[in-house]
Formats: C-alpha cells, structure tokens, sequence
C-alpha cells in the first residue's frame, strides 16, 4: 500500500497538542478528518511525535497509507480549503512503504522565544520576561546541555519514554533586536524537557537559582528536583531530521 510523508506547520494556541485524546481538539485529529474527508475514507495518520498543548511547529513530519496513489498538488490543494487556517500541509510525497515517521527519525531541533519588550504580533508564539537577565549565566548552562545526559531533573514520569537520556548536539542561545532564542537539536527528547530547561536556565538568568543548582539538576538527575517549566507558547518545533533528508 503505498505510504505518503507530510510536512505541517500549525500554530497549537487552539489546539491540545498533537496527539488525539477524548474531548480535546487536537491537531492530529483536524488533519486526518481532513483527509479522511478529500479521500472519502478513513485515513490513519502516524506523527513523529506528539507536541503539548499550546506548543508550534514549523515542520511537524507524519504519514499515512492509502491504497492507490494520490496526486500530490491536487491533495496539497484541497487541504487549503478544509484545513483550519492555523494548520497547513506544505508537503507531501510518497515515501518507502517501510518509512515511519517516528521510529525513523534521527533528530529533532526546537526553538524556544523569549520577547524582551512587549510585542503583539510576537505574543501568541513568545514568552515576555521584562525582568533583567544575566545572558552570561544562561549561556553557560545552556553548554552543559550538550552532550549525553539523563535529563530525569527536567521530565515527568513517563510510561512511552522510561528511560531519559539524550544525546544533544546542540544547546545555545541566540540574540537579536529585543528578541531571545534558545535552540536545541537532539535525537530525541522526554516529556517537558525543553520547557523545564527553559524555564530553569531562565530562573537562573533572573538570580532566583544558582548556576551550581542547575549543574547539579544535570549531573545527579532526579525527578524529584523542582525544575520550572517555561510557558508552551514559546516553544516551536522547528524541524525532524531523517538520514536521507
């Protein structure tokens, strides 16, 4: 049966993250009864993985079966029309029948924005913190990021991911005008862990946690610290990387 790969952007404000649950509208489920309602049938769609309530992507990837080909611009185009106006598939193609979104993923890159003065076409997808914060700090941190590390101080008990370790390939933080990105790229990450990172790097930018705390949260994991998780608006998902992409 031939399998199809989508790219989608959405902007999750409405949504209660990707993945369907009981009287919750989520993205996964406006994508597959959109399709579901172009192809009049049934359609199953399987995500790379799910995002929280409230949380973006630029490149959220996915795939579907469906048992004869489909004309790519022609289902890009009626997906226009059906799709809400904050979700959009703007790509799709057809793809190795052994292909998994998930399980055949390598990486996957974030990024978290922070707005340092109040801006109103940036609020639905930023944090605002007025308060002074000490950059050099949070850089520092944001290097002992890299690496392989247990990131139980940073998660919630978890029955799909027990295990906590990620390998990072990048933690850094980037500026411009009023605005602050933190950026991370891992092969994988455990629920809350960009958030709590955030939002722990950001207590320690504001001086209400030492930089000695946070090196402890990374090198005696527990999930019994007290990691802040930063607000979900921030964080988007920026892109998932596959060995041949």
């Amino acid at each position: 049966m031939p399998r199809y790969k989508v790219s989608i952007e959405f902007n999750g404000t409405r949504y209660s993250g990707w993945q369907k649950q009981p009287n919750s509208n989520t993205v996964e489920e406006e994508i597959e009864s959109a399709l579901s309602r172009i192809l009049t049938q049934p359609v199953d769609v399987i995500g790379q993985g799910r995002t929280d309530s409230g949380v973006h992507a630029e490149e959220q990837v996915a795939h579907f079966d469906f048992p004869e080909p489909l004309d790519r611009d022609r289902i890009l185009y009626a997906l226009l029309g059906v799709l809400p106006h904050d979700i959009a598939v703007w790509e799709m193609q057809q793809v190795s029948d052994d292909f998994h979104a998930r399980f055949d993923a390598t990486a996957r890159r974030y990024r978290y924005q922070i707005i340092r003065r109040p801006a109103p076409l940036m609020r639905s997808m930023s944090e605002l913190v007025l308060d002074e914060l000490n950059f050099e700090a949070m850089r520092y941190c944001a290097q002992k990021i890299e690496g392989s590390h247990n990131f139980d101080s940073f998660t919630k008990p978890d029955n799909e991911n027990p295990d906590s370790v990620c390998e990072v390939a990048e933690s850094s933080f980037s500026e411009s005008s009023y605005q602050l990105c933190y950026h991370i790229e891992a092969n994988r990450f455990v629920r809350h862990m960009v958030r709590r990172l955030v939002g722990t790097m950001m207590e320690v930018g504001k001086g209400s946690r030492t930089v000695e705390e946070f090196n402890d949260m990374i090198n005696n994991p527990s999930k019994n610290k007290n990691a802040h998780g930063a607000a979900a608006q921030g964080l988007i998902l920026e892109k998932v990387r596959y060995e041949k992409s």
